[in-house]
């Protein structure tokens, strides 16, 4: 698919913006009422917390009035009776403002593990309904993936940053045990070996490492990538590292690539190929993507309910490139892409700004405020 303005100038990203646009006003109907929830839910509690720990500053300062006042009354008392009943008043108040206190403490514990399971609740929710958004529609993220076995099945995590706001998400890849041939293809290694019968000598061996399973891959996003692979026993480990193009290579603790003879038996294309494959890999061949953390500027997104902030980032890549579609289309007031398939077949998409701006208007001030950084309002 190629996708254009409809002046056929191309979109700074091959993508098909009217649907991811039209995916993010519906995101933006579904998560907004959600953090606004939240946020009551958590004026609530609040308020009610508050009451609650000041009835226990009352009490406590009460009981103690009291005890110091009976105190203050009933010094140098030498009479049984008057000691007596001193103690009477004490004791009582003070089993009266412990049974208090213990009742309110109780209800500040339920109060606080109701809320926190019903923000968890909506915490999730928004999450979920969040996640199609950053499984693909945040442009321009710079991305680090880093994949490792675990439970003997290939797990991944992906942390991604964009303008202030960083994600993580949990990865699942196509392949719960991946060997070096299905992700590369056949590949030997040079290493040292002792040979010869009666004296030992080292020799330069080549080791077959296609069918090593990996078991770790991580890609910062920018130069970096590594690669670590075993065979079936975990006697023989290999890893590959590559930074700005330039390689290492271990075998268990040994550095192959500093080894000048070993260097000789090695075909860098080869090592190229595989960190290239493993790199496409990791970026590609992902099953499934599970969005689980959102900060803005170092803090949680989602508890701290800055989602509508986070969105807001999210509202002014997609206006640039909402006005550049007005300004280079041919009807005033439509958002419009042509997309072309590959067999040559043309076609094109729209949704005009009072469209947009009438669903993101139900959403109130947020909405509006949406619209007007989309370019629609």
């Amino acid at each position: 698919m190629k996708y254009t303005f409809q002046d056929s100038t191309e979109l700074p990203l091959q993508r098909d913006f009217i649907q991811d646009l039209n995916n993010f006003i519906e995101m933006a109907k579904k998560v907004l009422p959600l953090e606004n929830s939240a946020i009551e839910l958590s004026e609530e509690e609040s308020e009610e917390i508050s009451s609650l720990e000041a009835r226990l500053e009352e009490i406590d300062s009460f009981s103690k009035d009291i005890q110091n006042y009976v105190d203050d009354r009933s010094k140098g008392a030498e009479d049984k009776e008057i000691l007596e009943c001193r103690n009477a008043v004490i004791d009582a108040c003070t089993e009266t403002a412990n049974r208090g206190i213990k009742d309110i403490t109780l209800r500040l514990e339920q109060i606080k593990r109701q809320s926190e399971s019903g923000i968890y609740k909506i915490e999730m929710d928004l999450l979920n309904n969040l996640n199609p958004l950053f499984e693909s529609s945040i442009y321009g993220a710079r991305k680090a993936y880093y994949v490792s076995m675990k439970d003997l099945s290939l797990k991944g995590e992906l942390k991604a940053s964009f303008a202030g706001m960083e994600y993580t998400c949990d990865l699942v890849y196509a392949h719960e045990i991946l060997s070096i041939r299905e992700v590369y293809g056949e590949l030997a290694l040079p290493t040292w070996t002792k040979a010869g019968i009666f004296s030992k000598e080292n020799k330069v061996k080549i080791i077959n490492v296609s069918e090593y399973v990996i078991t770790s891959m991580n890609y910062d996003g920018n130069k970096h990538i590594d690669v670590s692979f075993e065979n079936k026993k975990g006697e023989q480990k290999f890893k590959v590292v590559s930074d700005n193009d330039t390689y290492q290579i271990y075998h268990n603790d040994f550095e192959i690539t500093s080894d000048e003879k070993l260097l000789e038996s090695l075909t860098v294309d080869n090592i190229t190929g595989l960190v290239e494959d493993v790199r496409k890999y990791m970026e590609m061949f992902i099953k499934s993507q599970t969005l689980t953390h959102i900060s803005l500027d170092g803090k949680d997104a989602v508890r701290n309910n800055e989602i509508f902030d986070c969105l807001k980032l999210i509202a002014e890549q997609y206006g640039d490139i909402v006005r550049e579609s007005l300004e280079k289309g041919y009807v005033k007031n439509e958002i419009t892409i042509k997309i072309e398939a590959s067999d040559g077949t043309r076609t094109e998409k729209y949704i005009t700004k009072e469209e947009a701006f009438d669903q993101l208007s139900e959403l109130g001030s947020e909405g509006l405020e949406l619209a007007s950084i989309l370019g629609v309002d």
